[in-house]
């Protein structure tokens, strides 16, 4: 059931495992050049050479701390310049790197963290120097003695932190670097290891639901980059791509790093493809927009990783204040881009005919399944086409239609695809992941959970979502109003460019036994009022999508660390402010 799309290219994706993938790929002379950078003091630095020596000191240490082949070690920080060489180091012990985001509230960051150190059965617990005190306990309560609890730091700063807190340095347990000259990562080409073995355990995004530890192999993460890069290294017979590879020759690949790497798009593209590329990578811990454009202008960056949040920060900045020439090249993913926000940030940006592109991606397909090559048509309605040698289907949904919000005649539907990039399955939960993942006709594929059709080009349009997760509490996004379907991306499309909003999200909200489009909105400007925000919609759109369900303003919105809005949490206040 289901016509098979199938991707426009084929590449070869190496047989090898992720190491000798990521530390193999330039030259030795090439990987000598200093290429992770500390975007606030770039003095702090370090080449792929010296990255691969730490990562071996790092993969020995671990054994020796008496860890196993599949042991867990997990981090708890924010970005950090030595961020890459931890996850390379945790592989090279022949264990599993796992990660928790540090972002959220307090309360609520203990729970997380003692929910998926003990879900993923970690042994090891790394801490950022201002969160290692609260870990403690949260790594008590799940069996990791203190000896195992160590303070994520700068290694001039390791003596200070053996000195100011209650866990060693994480330089403690390194090996020497006489003992790791002797010291081998496990090199594999045999495909079965490769597809079996789990060198990642990422979070999925807990967007509905407890968060669920997404296996990801050898071949996974090899598989998805080999995808991205070959989109990337493509180039159209016209003059723009040309002057676009000059200027790049003249360069090199210079890129920002915003995007957290304890999650799936952060840690492919900074710890994978920029050693593909040889790019250089300037890493950010802290985050603002006004840092993000000043970094920008000052590394003379040509690649911006982002997602939607940061574009629409970016069109709400003063373009004057900025120079954002150098970039050649925004990609932006985890949420989706409204056509709106993508025309205004490149009328206000990318005054030299900057390429941005968005493109699919979850957890589960280890980083990303869609996207576009340099020089395709963008209008930011799509999310490009699918990764290379990938297969894709719309599969109908019982009694769900979407005529209406389709060319007529559209088989639309949920989107599942297949690839090599596909993760293993949920750790140690085979209910969620026979539910996440089908066989059919010899085919293993992946409900995405993504309403959505293929033009006949080959493009994706995303229409909504049918769910997030694969579990009891599921979440549909689609608001059906008197019968009607209402999407909320529409809304927030609408809603976002005014400019006395900087943020917003739209949730169905039952009201009277109907169900009604609720805005959630951060302020911009103090004076814009919920009747600018009501009335705004209603000369814009037909009724049913009216904010029957109110207008909230409040400070912030409850966002996973990739941006993604976590609609759930707005739902459940929204019940609980109807109960009242």
């Amino acid at each position: 059931m289901g016509r098979i799309h199938r991707s426009r290219y084929t590449v070869d994706i190496p047989e090898v495992d992720l190491l000798t993938f990521v530390f193999r790929a330039k030259s030795a002379s090439f990987r000598r050049k200093p290429q992770y950078f500390d975007a606030f003091r770039p003095e702090r630095h370090y080449s792929l050479v010296e990255g691969e020596g730490f990562a071996m000191r790092i993969g020995l240490g671990l054994r020796q701390l008496g860890l196993k082949t599949d042991d867990k070690v997990s981090l708890f920080s924010s970005n950090n310049l030595f961020f890459p060489i931890l996850f390379w180091g945790v592989i090279a012990a022949d264990c599993v790197f796992t990660a928790v985001s540090p972002t959220a509230t307090e309360a609520d960051n203990l729970l997380q963290l003692e929910y998926q150190t003990r879900a993923s059965d970690a042994k090891v617990l790394i801490s950022s120097p201002d969160t290692v005190d609260k870990a403690l306990k949260p790594a008590f309560a799940v069996g990791i003695p203190k000896s195992q609890v160590f303070v994520f730091c700068h290694l001039e700063d390791a003596s200070e932190v053996s000195r100011s807190t209650t866990a060693q340095p994480w330089t403690s347990f390194w090996a020497s670097e006489v003992e790791a000259t002797s010291f081998q990562w496990k090199a594999s080409t045999d495909p079965k290891y490769l597809n079996s073995e789990v060198i990642i355990l990422n979070s999925s995004s807990g967007t509905t639901g407890a968060p669920k530890g997404v296996e990801i192999t050898h071949a996974n993460v090899v598989a998805n980059p080999t995808q991205l890069v070959h989109y990337r290294k493509m180039s159209a017979d016209i003059p723009e791509a040309y002057a676009r590879k000059e200027r790049l020759a003249r360069s090199g690949e210079r890129w920002l790093a915003p995007l957290p790497m304890y999650h799936a798009y952060g840690q492919i593209y900074y710890c994978v493809n920029a050693p593909l590329v040889g790019a250089k990578v300037y890493i950010i811990h802290r985050y603002s927009i006004r840092l993000l454009l000043l970094f920008v202008d000052i590394y003379w960056i040509t690649l911006l990783t982002g997602v939607p949040t940061i574009l629409v920060q970016m069109s709400k900045q003063p373009a004057e204040m900025h120079n954002p020439n150098s970039i050649e090249y925004a990609l932006t993913g985890s949420a989706p881009l409204g056509q709106d926000t993508a025309k205004q940030t490149e009328q206000q940006y990318l005054s030299r005919g900057l390429v941005l592109r968005q493109g699919l991606g979850m957890t589960e397909t280890t980083n990303s399944m869609s996207g576009f090559s340099p020089d395709d048509p963008h209008d930011a309605s799509s999310i490009g086409y699918l990764n290379p040698n990938f297969l894709g289907k719309i599969m109908p949904v019982d009694g769900q239609s979407w005529a209406g919000n389709v060319p007529t005649g559209t088989e639309v539907g949920e989107l599942w695809v297949s690839g090599k990039n596909v993760m293993k399955g949920y750790y140690k939960n085979p209910q969620a992941t026979s539910e996440a993942i089908v066989m059919e006709d010899g085919i293993r594929w992946l409900k995405t959970g993504d309403i959505a059709y293929f033009n006949e080009a080959g493009r994706i349009f995303i229409v909504d979502r049918l769910k997030v997760g694969y579990n009891e509490d599921q979440t549909r996004e689609l608001i059906k109003v008197n019968g009607l379907q209402v999407s909320p991306a529409e809304l927030e499309a609408a809603i976002v460019l005014h400019p006395g909003v900087a943020d917003v999200a739209v949730v169905g909200v039952l009201m009277n036994d109907n169900e009604c489009p609720r805005a959630f909105v951060v302020k911009k400007d103090e004076k814009i009022t919920a009747k600018t925000v009501y009335e705004l919609v209603e000369n814009r759109f037909a009724k049913q999508k009216w904010l029957s369900g109110d207008v909230i303003f409040v400070d912030e919105l409850p966002k996973t660390p990739s941006g993604k809005v976590i609609k759930r949490q707005l739902t459940n206040s929204a019940k609980e402010t109807s109960k009242l």
